[in-house]
């Protein structure tokens, strides 16, 4: 499709995008350092034995449990052929497959708001409240277990998932699709990892906020942009 196209040109531009960020922020911390009080220059002596012994920690700080357990419940959901079925005409079978998972779906949801209003409702908090709760900590974790529910269920009605093999592959397939993102996160990581230890921005006055933005746009856009060409 011509949109693939268009998404394979973007990331060819993200990955030399983030090389040419890392080369530029090596120079101009090492300038910097020289003329500024308070930055770390990474060509410094100092620099450089952060930079060799920092590789694996900063590659180590992405979420990684979190994005492969969404890469996974996508998967799960393209396999199951769900994707496919509400973009198209829906057969008598796939009408049938979406009431069974639809009615699986409302269980659960309903299984959950019980554990969650009922009198001393074991998923809120001590006091009583959503705020620091099991509910709260495990949103993330409990709605990508959803969707991979949802998928299962969907693609054993439809026929699709049968055996154990089919199950497993199911939750695996898209991570071919997806793997050179992890080469754009491991050159996104080292540049995020340096930028910080330079300094640079607490020199321009961020109190972390920038970072955490520029964190999400180098580490979660590509990966929607993968998931969006498996799709």
């Amino acid at each position: 499709m011509a949109y693939k196209d268009h998404i394979r040109r973007v990331l060819r531009y993200y990955y030399w995008g983030v090389v040419i960020l890392l080369l530029l922020l090596l120079l101009s911390s090492w300038l910097l350092g020289i003329y500024v009080d308070g930055v770390q220059g990474l060509l410094s002596p100092r620099g450089i034995r952060w930079m060799c012994s920092n590789i694996v920690p900063n590659f180590a700080s992405v979420h990684w449990a979190k994005i492969l357990l969404g890469v996974m419940a996508v998967g799960v959901l393209n396999e199951s052929g769900i994707f496919r079925t509400l973009r198209g005409h829906i057969s008598l079978k796939q009408q049938r497959a979406l009431l069974i998972t639809g009615g699986v779906v409302v269980f659960v949801l309903s299984l959950f708001s019980l554990l969650l209003f009922l009198p001393n409702a074991v998923l809120l908090s001590a006091f009583g409240t959503f705020s620091h709760s099991a509910f709260s900590k495990g949103f993330y974790g409990l709605v990508m277990g959803l969707a991979i529910l949802i998928g299962n269920v969907y693609g054993a009605t439809m026929g699709r998932f049968v055996s154990m093999h089919d199950f497993v592959q199911a939750h695996v397939a898209i991570f071919s699709t997806v793997a050179s993102y992890f080469v754009i996160v491991f050159l996104a990581s080292q540049f995020v990892g340096c930028l910080e230890f330079t300094g640079i921005l607490t020199l321009l006055g961020d109190d972390g906020m920038g970072l955490h933005i520029l964190q999400e746009i180098l580490y979660h856009l590509p990966l929607l942009l993968y998931i969006l060409l498996a799709l």
